[in-house]
């Protein structure tokens, strides 16, 4: 009897070999190393990519027209006034198309994210600011000393601190600043133009002023070498 029944266990030993090899070949490959987690966003990519340089300028030191160049402001004015672009809370006046001249920033805002705008406001701000832009003619020492003057007895550095680069928290550096672009925005100031923001705090100070005063101050302003952060 024993010798009959070899056949049969070496039939079911073949059969069990292969069922294994079977179940091998079956197996599902073993699972995948999670994939790593997306990149933090590049500030330099976002401010190039949403069009910001188009009229701020490279790395927000080369704007054009009467853009504000943007690098080394404070972040947390920036995101306040992207925002406030966006939501259309800040209303500026009209370019020499008779555009208003956020208008342009405000088409493209519904492509930026919250998170990419935080981003870009800390990456300009942590840039080094730009030189002062040279004026024609160039204002003699006593044409600062007389904005210097009119600056701190307009009551500006109540809010923008000495020479327009200590404000308070959420406020604009102002020293440095393109002339042009600071006579244009304390102006809309004063004649209720720009709105929005903490702007209601500086038109009482802006409207003891004239485009005289305005322009001195002005001058003064832009003139200022921002110290490094």
């Amino acid at each position: 009897m024993i010798p009959a029944l070899r056949p049969t266990l070496f039939a079911a030993a073949l059969i069990a070999l292969a069922g294994g090899a079977s179940a091998q070949q079956a197996a599902p490959p073993p699972a995948a190393a999670p994939a790593e987690s997306a990149a933090a966003p590049d500030g330099k990519a976002l401010f190039r990519s949403k069009t910001c340089i188009a009229c701020h300028g490279r790395d927000g030191a080369k704007a054009i027209q009467n853009y504000p160049e943007l690098a080394g402001q404070d972040a947390k004015y920036m995101l306040a006034q992207i925002n406030a672009i966006a939501d259309g809370s800040r209303v500026s006046g009209l370019d020499a198309r008779g555009y208003p001249r956020t208008q342009g920033m405000k088409d493209v805002m519904h492509l930026v994210s919250a998170a990419e705008r935080a981003t870009i406001a800390d990456y300009l701000a942590a840039l080094p600011a730009p030189k002062p832009r040279p004026l024609d003619p160039a204002p003699d020492a006593e044409r600062l000393a007389a904005g210097k003057d009119a600056y701190a007895k307009g009551g500006c550095t109540t809010c923008h601190g000495a020479d327009g680069n200590k404000p308070l928290a959420t406020y604009p550096k102002i020293g440095g600043m393109k002339r042009d672009y600071v006579v244009l925005q304390m102006a809309e100031i004063r004649d209720g133009i720009r709105k929005g923001g903490k702007v209601a705090t500086m038109v009482p100070f802006a409207k003891k002023l004239d485009d005289a005063k305005i322009a001195l101050i002005a001058d003064y302003l832009s003139q200022i070498e921002r110290a490094p952060q």
